[in-house]
């Protein structure tokens, strides 16, 4: 098997300091609040953005159930958007159906003859470097099976969720093929040409899914890690798919954009369900001699 960049950031990553999720804060999406009637705390009350509460700490027998509720809750999210969700769902959906007036023009620009091949060949080696999209599947399950190795916690969640991430990304981009069956770019002289649900083939263009997995994993990775030189990498090499994608003419700007902002979500949201900077809180009323109140004691 070639040497590919993949195997070099799963390199990198096996060897650099193994942190353990005991030494920095594990990130719950969660808001603990108590009342208080008789001067003694109510149980807390657990405030979440996802269906099923996840109960198993110990590791690695929290991936058992992580594997089976993550795609539940994945599916089930957008039940629990609040207006910053859907505000953020509708630019991404107004972005890329405003590109897509403008993908034949693109696409007819990238493949003008004046155009110098070099930049194709070497977004050809990075598509090689990626198997296709395999490859992140590949690296995934690898980073998961690093962290078990040496014991590092952080290490086995990162491959776990990104290898999760990968899946669920890349099954609801076929989903959408399947329901938009729209002509790629080499088959028809036409950005708008969409067969419709049914008439789903490996033809189908929208959205391009090895760029909704590349996305998807550098998504997961960058936000398990909170690291530029994680993030900065990964992206870059999910752009260059997506670019290739373009440059490869099997897939409209469109096509890539959407699929860029599928696969961003389902990481990000995936993370989300385990690892989130943010606030656990206590909410207590209080009286003294000359005031009666309400107080939040707020935990970083």
């Amino acid at each position: 098997m070639k040497p590919s960049l993949l195997a070099i950031f799963l390199a990198a990553m096996f060897f650099c300091p193994r942190p353990s999720l005991g030494d920095e804060p594990y990130f719950s999406p969660t808001l603990q609040v108590a009342s208080a009637t008789n001067g003694t705390p109510n149980d807390l009350v657990e405030k979440r953005d996802y269906l099923l509460p996840y109960h198993a700490e110990n590791w690695p027998q929290k991936y058992l159930e992580w594997l089976w509720k993550d795609p539940i809750n994945l599916l089930t999210r957008p039940a629990y958007w609040r207006g910053e969700e859907w505000e953020t769902f509708g630019i991404e959906v107004g972005i890329t159906g405003a590109l897509m007036p403008l993908d034949k023009t693109v696409r007819d620009f990238i493949h003008d003859d004046n155009n110098s091949p070099s930049l194709d060949d070497g977004l050809n080696t990075v598509r090689t470097f990626t198997g296709s999209g395999a490859y992140f599947f590949a690296a995934g399950g690898a980073i998961f099976g690093s962290g078990l190795i040496v014991q590092n916690e952080k290490l086995a969640d990162s491959g776990f969720l990104a290898f999760e991430s990968v899946a669920y990304s890349g099954a609801l981009a076929e989903g959408l093929k399947s329901v938009t069956g729209r002509k790629r770019p080499n088959s028809t002289d036409s950005q708008f040409d969409f067969s419709g649900p049914g008439k789903h083939s490996p033809s189908s263009s929208f959205v391009s899914g090895e760029s909704t997995v590349a996305f998807a994993f550098a998504s997961s990775v960058s936000e398990v890690w909170q690291n530029p030189w994680v993030t900065w990498p990964l992206y870059g090499l999910a752009g260059a798919v997506g670019a290739q994608r373009i440059t490869d003419n099997k897939h409209w700007l469109s096509d890539v954009v959407g699929g860029a902002f599928l696969g961003e979500a389902v990481g990000k949201n995936i993370v989300h369900f385990h690892y989130r900077r943010n606030v656990d809180g206590v909410l207590q009323p209080y009286i003294t001699q000359d005031t009666k109140g309400l107080q939040m004691t707020f935990r970083f």
